[in-house]
């Protein structure tokens, strides 16, 4: 795995500062494996009973990747793009989105189809993408128009494409922007690891049932409010399990981006960027981040 590191270095140092490049069609196949393994290590903090709930990434993904050390070959029904950031905050970042191939019709799976991977490192972007068979690969395009780096087929220039803002990386990292060439199929996150139970409002605060099923998380009605002005927040809470979440609100309700022990959680929303704003009322005192607006 060090000869990752060493093509990943000669190739991608100049991109992460911003310099114009060409990656090479010998070393794109690198590049993508580089990118896997960063987003398959960055991983391992899930839990065993988060993976087989289906967070995280289950060890049979892990003992793909390990097979082809050898070929140097990124895991089978791949698809990734290289694009360049010009946001001002969130200058690294590794994101992982379970996603499901939707058929009209037929139920969602009880477990992810595919991942959706996003690195951001500098002005680099690498976005891509595997299902977790070949029979369910599907031809996928990329709405903000990045250059395909893989599968490998010619030279790629960078930067190409309309560039990663703040907001957009939102969406991109979320699995929003990969479109099916398929009808009527489609792409989409697993909903289970993206979206929350029904909410309710309860006495000025919004009510939300917690992953465990058992217990319940509130927050403010202010930060329901946000969102119809376009505005949205990350936040850290509980329930009594004892489990920690990080949430996110967007257009279409709360989401949660991790679930894990409480020091691991507190630490990934302090390595967000955004302004922190405490909320007060008659319950106390609510912080949150301000987020990027959604295109």
């Amino acid at each position: 795995m060090s000869q990752l590191e060493v093509v990943a270095q000669r190739v991608l140092t100049p991109l992460i500062l911003g310099k114009s490049g060409t990656i090479a069609p010998e070393d794109q196949s690198v590049i993508v494996m580089w990118a896997q393994k960063t987003a398959l290590t960055a991983m391992l903090i899930s839990s065993e009973e988060q993976r087989s709930a289906g967070y995280g990434l289950p060890p049979t993904v892990y003992k793909a990747f390990h097979q082809r050390r050898d070929r140097m070959r990124p895991l089978d029904a791949s698809r990734f793009w290289v694009g360049r950031y010009e946001g001002m905050a969130r200058r690294s970042a590794v994101h992982v989105t379970p996603l499901a191939v939707r058929i009209p019709g037929i139920p969602e799976p009880n477990t992810p189809q595919g991942y959706a991977i996003t690195l951001l490192l500098g002005a680099l972007v690498l976005h891509g993408l595997f299902f977790t068979t070949s029979a369910l690969e599907v031809g996928v395009t990329m709405d903000l128009g990045m250059p395909q780096l893989w599968p490998a087929d010619a030279p790629v220039q960078w930067p190409e494409g309309r560039p990663c803002t703040e907001a957009s990386f939102l969406r991109l990292a979320a699995g929003k922007m990969l479109q099916s060439t398929v009808a009527p199929v489609e792409i989409r996150a697993w909903t289970p690891a993206t979206s929350l139970p029904q909410s309710a409002f309860m006495d000025g605060k919004v009510r939300v049932p917690a992953l465990c099923g058992e217990h319940s998380f509130f927050y403010p009605i202010a930060l329901f409010e946000e969102v119809r002005r376009g505005k949205f927040y990350a936040f850290v809470t509980g329930c009594e399990c004892p489990r920690s979440y990080l949430i996110h609100t967007e257009s279409d309700g709360v989401h949660y981006k991790a679930v894990g022990a409480a020091d691991g959680i507190s630490q990934m929303y302090e390595d967000l960027d955004g302004e922190e704003i405490c909320i007060r009322d008659g319950t106390g005192v609510f912080s949150c981040k301000r987020l990027p607006a959604e295109p």
